[in-house]
């Protein structure tokens, strides 16, 4: 889908089977500077897994997207939310973001519940979510 105001292709999110697992991956990439639209991408997503059906493995990507210290804090705020998450990996982070976002999940007051780990590399990703990596 393209918003053409924002001239960028918003791709969907979806659920994939890979390896005997099933992953969802929340793609907020190449969203540039568009910070409204990547948050209200993510809370829509984010809704899509609460569903009792879906996977607590997700892949959240965020390569080619501006990502600011608010944004870290209200992903990983959100994150925090979910019981039944069991890994999360983030694709695409630099290092002052993946700080933001550790530091919200490790100070946050609550005990999460699931893995989370930062790779570049889709593939590698995807692996490391179905615990083959």
């Amino acid at each position: 889908m393209r918003d053409a105001q924002n001239n960028v292709i918003i791709r969907e999110s979806f659920s994939m089977a890979f390896q005997g697992g099933e992953i969802w991956f929340c793609q907020l990439d190449a969203l540039y500077e568009e910070k409204e639209l990547v948050m209200e991408k993510f809370h829509k997503d984010m809704d899509s897994i609460r569903r009792p059906s879906a996977t607590g493995l997700v892949g959240i990507n965020l390569n080619q997207t501006a990502v600011d210290r608010e944004m870290a804090a209200e992903i990983a705020n959100r994150l925090i939310e979910f019981e039944k998450l069991r890994r999360v990996v983030f694709v695409g982070v630099n290092r002052k973001i993946k700080h933001v976002i550790k530091k919200q999940l490790s100070h946050s007051g609550k005990t999460i519940g699931f893995l989370y780990t930062f790779i570049e590399d889709f593939e590698k990703a995807k692996l490391w979510l179905v615990g083959k990596q």
